[in-house]
């Protein structure tokens, strides 16, 4: 069940990404407020949902680094890469 919630969530921070959270990080930083960015968008979006991203955007550019880490794969035949993760509020705890 585990399992689920976890694809349930990666698959909302997509579409979220896909869908407004670009262009909240963009009007931010043009100096829009929250209300201002949410007449801009034509997707709808609610001032909570607008200061959150605002807020974890501000966080990412205070320290860009402990946002973000990188995990190592291996796969069926030894070969190795890499991928970016983002750190969540109880990892950045650790």
């Amino acid at each position: 069940m585990e399992e689920n919630t976890y694809f349930q969530k990666a698959l909302a921070n997509f579409t979220a990404e896909f869908a407004y959270v670009g262009a909240v990080k963009h009007l931010h930083d043009l100096g829009l407020a929250p209300e201002e960015i949410q007449k801009q968008l034509s997707y709808p979006v609610s001032l909570e949902q607008i200061s959150r991203v605002i807020q974890e955007y501000e966080k990412e550019k205070a320290n860009p680094e402990a946002s973000v880490r990188f995990v190592q794969d291996t796969d069926q035949f030894g070969r190795k890469s890499f991928r970016m993760v983002r750190k969540d509020d109880n990892e950045a705890k650790d």
